[in-house]
């Protein structure tokens, strides 16, 4: 019998565009800092991020966007990764707004959510 082995599970942030800040583990409050941030699962996130956009206005940044945490591409850190990690999740936090924004625009194109 083969050995069949499972990719391994992605965790997610949620970074909160209202809040400037990462979601703190059990939707419990708000942090700036990446290392203090929940980690939940892709359903989970997704759900959070769902439940958001009900309140999300045209013309600006989603509520809550998910961010791939930064466990999910290594799994050691040297000083000098812990040290630029704030800003390489922001700019990751920013490219997810990005690309939610641009979805929003394309699902409105298509009549698929009624601009607010």
């Amino acid at each position: 019998m083969r050995d069949i082995q499972e990719p391994p599970v992605k965790v997610w942030l949620v970074w909160s565009n209202e809040h400037g800040a990462w979601w703190k583990p059990n939707r419990r409050g708000y942090t700036a800092d990446v290392w203090e941030a929940g980690r939940y699962a892709e359903a989970e996130a997704a759900e959070v991020c769902r439940k958001a956009a009900y309140g999300w206005r045209g013309g600006s940044p989603p509520p809550e966007v998910m961010v791939s945490a930064p466990e999910n591409d290594q799994a050691t850190f040297t000083p000098d990764d812990l040290r630029h990690m704030p800003e390489r999740m922001w700019s990751r936090a920013e490219e997810a707004t990005k690309e939610a924004i641009a979805k929003r625009r394309a699902a409105e194109q298509d009549g698929e959510v009624a601009a607010r």
